[in-house]
């Protein structure tokens, strides 16, 4: 690893504990990914429940160099924040020049210059316990035995890059498919908790973004809702059904078979009906005066970057029921979840 490497990561690191401190769901270097190529990497994407209606997704470009062009940059993070779609972004920059505050300012990007680096380096705010990313993905490789095992590390990989563009119940499907492939091989005896609990942070932002959009209707449309989001999709049930449709009479008139139309849609229909959506939607559409998505997600990245993984069982209630309802969605004994 070169020391300019080093320099970034540092800072990279700084700056997370630092938003995290602010109360920012933090997540850093996700992919930007379109189809299948990796166009650019976001050094941090930020996250936050502003009220119940609303919510506010940050990029941040960190150039930690004696020579950053901050001003180059601030295009750069201004074009990223277009293309996804996202509320803000900021540069942080060791450039020291008022000009690039200005030129900042003026296309609305925040910026956070050389000098308020160096008080940040001093102050507590920059400082948590907790492993690096770095550490976090040398785990991951260790205990997955790489490529040849689970590929932890890609796996994670794909679910931050997941943040930028799915937070939909497309992703949602996506996030609980590979925490039902971890519940399995932690029934197995493997040990992947750390990942677990990454993932499952995850998948409540993505859960959070989603109920700002039907906060106000009674908990029976909510549940609904839900239900066919994850039985269907970010579609809808009206779309699968016409898409079923359609090839239901495509292969009947290739096979020439009379009622084989009937056959595939009742089938496709019986098997969309064995996805357990209702337990997550039971579960999601309650409004309690307890801890929501937003806020069990903060608690389970914190557990995933803890210095020692904590056990399942000494969670927070809130986080413990949000794995129970995980493993009731993917058929797992909670037992052999929850240990």
């Amino acid at each position: 690893m070169s020391e300019q490497l080093r320099k970034g990561a540092a800072a990279e690191e700084m700056l997370r504990n630092y938003f995290l401190s602010l109360g920012y769901y933090v997540a850093r270097g996700c992919k930007f990914v379109y189809h299948g190529f990796d166009v650019t990497d976001v050094d941090l994407f930020l996250y936050a429940r502003s009220s119940p209606l609303s919510r506010e997704r940050i990029c941040v470009d960190i150039k930690n160099k004696k020579t950053p062009q901050a001003l180059e940059r601030i295009f750069w993070v201004k074009g990223v924040q277009s293309i996804l779609q996202l509320d803000s972004s900021i540069v942080a920059t060791t450039d020291t020049r008022p000009d690039v505050r200005e030129f900042g300012l003026r296309h609305d990007v925040r910026v956070l210059d050389g000098t308020f680096l160096s008080r940040l380096n001093r102050s507590a705010k920059s400082h948590r316990i907790r492993i690096t990313e770095e550490q976090f993905l040398s785990e991951l490789d260790s205990g997955s035995l790489g490529r040849l095992g689970g590929n932890w590390c890609g796996r994670y990989t794909e679910s931050k890059a997941r943040l930028l563009q799915s937070l939909n119940f497309d992703g949602c499907n996506s996030w609980l498919e590979e925490l039902r492939m971890l519940l399995s091989e932690i029934a197995t005896g493997s040990n992947p908790w750390r990942l677990f609990y990454a993932l499952c942070s995850h998948f409540l932002v993505a859960i959070d973004f989603i109920q700002r959009d039907f906060v106000g209707e009674d908990q029976t449309q909510r549940r609904k809702v839900i239900e066919q989001g994850i039985r269907y999709g970010s579609s809808g049930k009206e779309f699968a059904d016409s898409v079923t449709q359609m090839a239901s009479s495509l292969v009947e008139s290739v096979a020439g078979q009379s009622g084989l139309s009937r056959t595939l849609q009742a089938e496709i229909q019986r098997q969309a009906d064995g996805i357990g959506a209702e337990a997550i939607a039971d579960f999601f559409s309650r409004q309690t005066n307890g801890l929501g998505p937003f806020e069990v997600a903060l608690q389970f990245e914190e557990a995933a970057f803890s210095p020692e993984v904590p056990p399942p069982s000494t969670l927070s209630p809130q986080a413990k029921s949000v794995i129970g309802v995980v493993a009731d969605f993917c058929g797992i004994d909670r037992k052999l979840a929850i240990p």
